[in-house]
């Protein structure tokens, strides 16, 4: 018997258990699949009539409470016509009154005063009234509007007897909430009348309305509480049929799939299986022939490769499925390796020389490229750092000429302020590179509302010099994310700037914020000098820019976008840059995972401008302490300045401060050591510190936790935070007192 007929045979031996098995396992999963299906029918009904109560137990609620009002007590029906005005949903939903009569006394869709029809709702409330119980009414139609409708009925508590208050639902309010259940498009969803007429129907909606349902889902639906028919619908379509009811109306909530959408995923998949089944069948059968045929070829190599070893040239190494044959080929191949032995030895050396050469040609290339680009950006860093320096220098000597230039003074203040702003831009990117690089960027995120953040910026950049000449336009939607306010308005600061290096002036910058697939997307366009092709995959690489537009000289050092980049990996998120090329604008787009709208919280946020604050604070630097201590005083807080590490406890201990603020960085004793001697001692232990320095690492912040610090602020740092973090801290130390106490 040949080696391919064997093959066969066992496969077929294997196979035949596993099919007959398989063909039981898949009814079982038909039968399952089509169970699934329907009670995923009898869910939707039942989700669907808890919709239907869930709005007349709201109206209900709101019913019983204006039954209670002291102006129908007092007869002032015209008070009590705005009372029941302000529970209107309209145009669907409105407020009415009966009288014990069943005579409309008033009725909010019209204006007060206007005339009613006569008593049309008598039945409704001779039953509220007798019962002391809500009504809930069939589908009517209106006598006021003439539209078809349904009532909510509640009798009044104040002068009891005399009164009905109710609501009417339009059956456009039905359709809108009680048919807004997520079902596949060929499902029918039908809210029916204990009459068995339709108030809702999600197909044919105003054909249908007010007419009656199937008969025979009528009786099904009156002879048990909730079930399951099969019938043909009225459109006669063959359909499985899952019914509920109401319990607070009593109406009937059906939901019908076509028996084709039921059955037809489980026939499709036996069809796949049994299709599956079948070319594992012909795959086996063909494996065996082809693995038949390689074991046939591997035998023939092999003698081959014998006659070739004995003719004394190296016989081809080849690889087979089955293990002994590959040992054989193997066995042949290491005989001719012995012959070829000092061959190959001499090739291996001739390939080692050329990739020595060519390592070394590379690492020179890429020498020489570093330092070309170490030189541009120094140039870059050098021009960058001339320009706001330059400036600062020419209004501090314009401030101390004084004389005629001292009514520009605050000019020149402003030119001081905005380029200090700009110098610790540059610093603080310059750093935000190099922890990036590390690894060492930390984010302190909350659930912030993107939309905020692009607005705040767009606003920002507009008021700037650097914004002024250009059509800054923002179109944006509320969206979520989970992250770090000061990065993400890095993030949006760094985009736009860009897009306004690179544009001409007058030229417009597009922002666009949208939810899209669970994340927040941010979209940056503008018209100016777009990128080049082979510039696109390297835009976000650090010290890679294009070349600056023809109005300016410079465009920055280059770190922007790699700043970008990273930050935006660091939130979950991706960004990418798209240009048709030099000349034709840009698109930056980066989006982040989106998170559901958190809560309000009851909480109020510090105020920064609170009075009646005392703070002590510690700054070595004369001039940086002078500023800061003439800012909070002028935002209301007494401040005490000390200018030595070994003063500080003692400031602290005989001012009793609210709060104390302290540097690192100094000379005799440093804030670290300063910060632990006051926690040791019971005097001051209490007092909240926040530590200002200019070190901001990651250990650096660990290690001012250590010490003692309640906050890590890093210089230079903005009024407003600095004010909000004092004020945090001083309401945090004062509910650890507050629940200490308790």
């Amino acid at each position: 018997m040949r080696i391919r007929t064997l093959l066969v045979l066992m496969a077929a031996a294997i196979l035949l258990p596993v099919v007959l098995a398989a063909a039981i396992a898949l009814d079982q999963i038909r039968e399952g699949e089509r169970a699934a299906a329907l009670r995923g029918l009898r869910e939707t009904a039942r989700a669907t009539s808890l919709i239907v109560d869930r709005e007349v137990q709201g109206s209900l609620s709101a019913l019983k409470a204006l039954g209670h009002s002291p102006s129908l007590q007092q007869g002032d029906l015209k008070s009590f016509y705005a009372e029941a005005a302000a529970l209107n949903q309209l145009p669907d939903v409105w407020t009415f009154l009966l009288d014990d009569k069943g005579a409309q006394v008033l009725n909010t869709i019209v204006p007060f005063g206007t005339a009613l029809p006569a008593p049309a709702a008598a039945e409704r409330a001779a039953r509220a009234l007798s019962s002391g119980k809500p009504v809930v009414s069939n589908l009517l139609v209106g006598p006021v509007t003439g539209k078809l409708l349904t009532t909510v009925n509640v009798p009044a508590a104040v002068r009891p007897g005399q009164f009905v208050v109710g609501q009417n639902f339009s059956v456009d309010h039905w359709k809108r909430t009680a048919l807004r259940e997520q079902v596949p498009s060929d499902w029918i969803v039908a809210v029916i009348d204990q009459q068995g007429r339709f108030i809702a129907r999600s197909h044919v909606t105003d054909e249908y309305l007010g007419k009656a349902a199937r008969p025979e889902l009528v009786a099904a639906a009156a002879a048990a509480p909730d079930g399951l028919i099969r019938h043909s619908t009225l459109e006669n379509i063959d359909s499985y049929d899952a019914f509920a009811h109401s319990s607070l109306t009593g109406w009937t909530i059906a939901v019908a799939a076509p028996v084709d959408s039921i059955e037809e995923p489980s026939r499709r998949a036996m069809q796949v299986a049994m299709l599956g089944l079948a070319a594992a069948l012909g795959a086996a059968l063909l494996a065996a022939g082809l693995l038949g045929h390689r074991l046939i070829r591997a035998i023939e190599r092999a003698g081959k490769a014998a006659v070739a070893l004995g003719q004394g040239r190296k016989p081809q190494a080849e690889r087979s499925h089955i293990a002994e044959v590959s040992q054989l080929h193997q066995s042949l191949a290491d005989a001719g390796t012995l012959l070829d032995a000092e061959r190959q030895s001499r090739l291996a050396a001739e390939a080692e020389r050329e990739r020595l050469l060519r390592n070394e040609t590379a690492a020179r290339e890429a020498a020489q490229a570093q330092n070309e680009a170490k030189d541009q950006f120094l140039a870059m860093l050098g021009h960058e750092l001339r320009n706001p320096l330059a400036a600062i220098s020419g209004a501090v000597t314009l401030l101390e000429r004084g004389g005629a230039d001292q009514a520009r003074a605050p000019h020149y203040l402003e030119i001081v302020r905005r380029q200090n702003l700009h110098l610790g831009h540059i610093v603080d990117d310059l750093l935000d590179v190099s922890r990036l690089m590390a690894g060492k960027i930390m984010l302190e995120k909350t659930p912030l509302d993107m939309a905020d953040s692009v607005t705040h910026c767009v606003e920002s950049l507009r008021a700037s010099e650097q914004g002024r000449g250009y059509r800054i336009v923002a179109h944006v939607e509320t969206c979520w994310v989970d992250g770090d306010p000061v990065r993400i308005e890095q993030i949006l600061n760094n985009l736009i700037t860009n897009a306004l290096k690179f544009s001409l002036p007058g030229g417009q910058i597009r922002v666009d914020l949208r939810p899209e697939s669970g994340h927040a997307v941010v979209t940056v366009r503008d018209e100016g000098a777009g990128i080049a092709a082979d510039l696109l995959d390297r835009v976000f690489e650090p010290f890679v820019q294009g070349p600056p537009p023809s109005n300016r000289a410079q465009s920055g050092l280059g770190i922007g976008l790699a700043l970008v980049r990273q930050l935006v990996l660091l939130h979950g998120g991706q960004v990418q840059a798209a240009s048709a090329g030099p000349g034709r604008g840009s698109t930056f787009r980066f989006w982040l995972p989106a998170i559901e709208s958190p809560t309000e919280s009851a909480l109020d946020s510090a105020d920064p401008h609170r009075t009646g604050r005392r703070l002590v604070y510690v700054e070595d630097n004369a001039d940086a302490r002078m500023t800061m201590a003439e800012l909070l005083r002028a935002l209301g807080y007494e401040v005490f300045e000390v200018a030595q590490g070994k003063r500080a406890h003692a400031a602290v201990l005989e001012h009793q401060p609210d709060a104390a603020v302290m540097d690192i960085g100094l000379p005799d004793m440093d804030g670290y050591e300063v910060a632990r001697r006051l926690r040791q001692d019971p005097g001051t232990r209490h007092v909240p510190l926040i530590a200002l320095t200019g070190y901001g690492q990651l250990r650096d912040k660990e290690q001012a936790a250590l010490a003692g610090f309640d906050a890590h602020l890093i210089k230079p740092v903005a009024p407003d935070a600095l004010i909000a973090a004092i004020e945090a801290v001083v309401a945090g130390a004062a509910q650890a007192q507050g629940s200490a106490a308790s």
